[in-house]
């Protein structure tokens, strides 16, 4: 019986689909035409007319095809709508994945630590090994600070508040606790996704080379 049940509703999804693309009432001879067709004219009869028992389909008429109810149709679209959502959430993972990697390779290269974020999404990657060499001990209270604007995420405020050009390099100073704090950052694009990548740090970070691993991010991603 479930299997039954399982072609029945799979044959609903046909009508439905059918009907949303030529708001015409749907009929077995129709179906059956259809190159994907499994069932013969008769057998697509006796289907919906279960569907319409069911109270899925009915007929606006006598010896029409048949029109889902609206009941079905609204479920029919929250549950495409449920599908997109997970389909888009796995393209969100894939995307994530592939900042972070991008994420890691910049942070072995810059002075400075490294952030990376998808706008408007609640996970970032960040590279922060960079504020912890022994050079850096002189300023603890400086990297504490540094450290503090980066995993409160004051730095994805801070530029998801900013109108961004893809393929611009933007660099600023930022004051934030009596600390200045330097950022490099630009737009890239992956798989149509907005991301964000910067380079954080103290005043006294390598500009010039900071800036030549972005020209190359941007020059290698072909944006």
């Amino acid at each position: 019986m479930v299997d039954f049940d399982q072609k029945l509703l799979a044959l609903l999804d046909v009508v439905i689909d059918n009907y949303i693309n030529k708001w015409e009432p749907v009929g077995s001879k129709f179906l059956h035409s259809l190159e994907d067709a499994e069932y013969a004219p008769s057998t697509l009869r006796k289907y919906l007319n279960q569907l319409e028992k069911a109270g899925m389909v009915y007929q606006p008429y006598n010896s029409s095809g048949r029109v889902p109810t609206v009941q079905w149709l609204t479920t029919y679209i929250q549950n495409y709508l449920v599908v997109q959502e997970d389909e888009k959430q796995d393209e969100v993972i894939k995307v994530r994945s592939g900042l972070k990697e991008l994420v890691e390779s910049i942070g072995a290269l810059a002075d400075g630590v490294v952030v990376g974020f998808l706008r408007n999404d609640e996970y970032y990657y960040l590279w922060i090994n960079n504020l912890l060499r022994d050079d850096m001990v002189d300023e603890y209270q400086t990297t504490r600070k540094i450290i503090s604007f980066i995993e409160e995420k004051r730095i994805v405020k801070f530029i998801d508040s900013k109108i961004l050009k893809k393929n611009q390099i933007y660099y600023t100073f930022i004051e934030d606790q009596k600390t200045m704090i330097s950022c490099l950052y630009t737009k890239i694009n992956i798989e149509d996704y907005d991301c964000m990548l910067c380079i954080i740090g103290p005043t006294r970070v390598n500009y010039k080379k900071n800036l030549a691993i972005f020209q190359k991010i941007l020059q290698s991603l072909d944006i």
